[in-house]
């Protein structure tokens, strides 16, 4: 039989804290050492106790779960924390995950999953749903866009033909016809769109336009 992972639970409503006591005990290589019903209460026993998994519920009256996360990974960085939360929300998490957090789990999860969860962060893994995961990561791809260094875009230069096409896409026309009016492919319609917006830093041609129009650039009728 593998070693026994000890676990500290943290939640106020003392029917689940009991309930998960219960249920995890009965696991052969899950031990409960303590519980508590706040986070200042939790974090007193665990400096004692030093559980190796701690599943910590987000939402408490004094210390939530995301600053009791915070203190334990300054002070008990060995203690793996689980947050228990309500709602599947990626700013949540990600906060929960920059406190120190090695795994999140909606309490509407099954008892299976939690458990599956327990092993997995004992193990030193980060856990959280593939669901949650997929959001995570596109946060992250938001966030690290917002933080890239912005070009002046007074500095950039536009070459002719992309004037002419910014021109045409004002004027409504989609890349096939902005390729029949300049006699050029589709495709090369399609690069030149790309480029005006990669230079830009902008998303659409929407924005292209509007950039345009800022700066006089589109010809008068």
């Amino acid at each position: 039989m593998n070693k026994s992972i000890h676990l500290f639970i943290v939640d106020d409503n003392r029917l689940l804290r009991e309930g998960l006591v219960s249920m995890l005990d009965d696991q052969e290589d899950l031990v409960v050492i303590g519980t508590a019903s706040s986070g200042d209460e939790a974090l007193e026993q665990i400096k004692d106790l030093r559980p190796e998994v701690a599943l910590i519920d987000i939402g408490m009256p004094d210390k939530d779960g995301i600053e009791v996360t915070q203190v334990l990974y300054q002070d008990a960085p060995e203690v793996k924390v689980i947050i228990l939360g309500m709602i599947d929300l990626t700013d949540e998490i990600i906060q929960c995950i920059e406190a120190g957090a090695a795994g999140y789990v909606l309490k509407e999860a099954s008892f299976d999953y939690l458990v599956e969860t327990i092993r997995s962060v004992h193990r030193g893994e980060s856990f959280c749903s593939p669901q949650m995961t997929a959001s995570l990561f596109t946060r992250i791809a938001e966030l690290a866009i917002e933080r890239m260094p912005k070009i002046p875009t007074s500095s950039v230069k536009l070459t002719n033909r992309e004037l002419e096409i910014i021109n045409l896409i004002a004027e409504g026309l989609p890349n096939k016809e902005i390729a029949q009016r300049l006699f050029i492919e589709t495709q090369t319609v399609k690069n030149h769109v790309h480029n005006i917006l990669d230079k830009l830093q902008l998303h659409n041609r929407l924005e292209a336009v509007q950039y345009a129009h800022e700066r006089n650039l589109l010809k008068k009728k």
